[in-house]
């Protein structure tokens, strides 16, 4: 993690094991005095806990064909113009 980038987006990799070596040394420094982070670490724990859990069940047709007919009708709302972070890059703006 450089000095320019914000510790507190690395929660989530940091969660999932997936922060390079020195990236997750850097982040347990910064985990040792905040406690947002640590807050955030053992929110995101729990509901990783949770979904690795959960299982993966096949809905009846029936239920699958209303879903489908129900989000073919839904008007969708227009999606909210935001900076992107620099993590994320450029943004596309789609329009329904």
């Amino acid at each position: 993690m450089s000095d320019t980038e914000d510790p507190h987006e690395a929660v989530g990799a940091h969660v999932l094991h997936a922060l390079p070596p020195e990236e997750e040394a850097a982040f347990a420094t910064h985990l040792a005095g905040c406690d947002a982070c640590t807050r955030e670490v053992a929110d995101l724990e729990a509901t990783v806990a949770c979904l690795a859990e959960a299982e993966a069940v096949t809905p009846p047709d029936a239920l699958r064909g209303r879903v489908l007919e129900r989000i073919a009708t839904t008007p969708q709302e227009q999606l909210l113009r935001r900076e992107p972070s620099r993590r994320e890059g450029p943004r596309l703006d789609l329009e329904v």
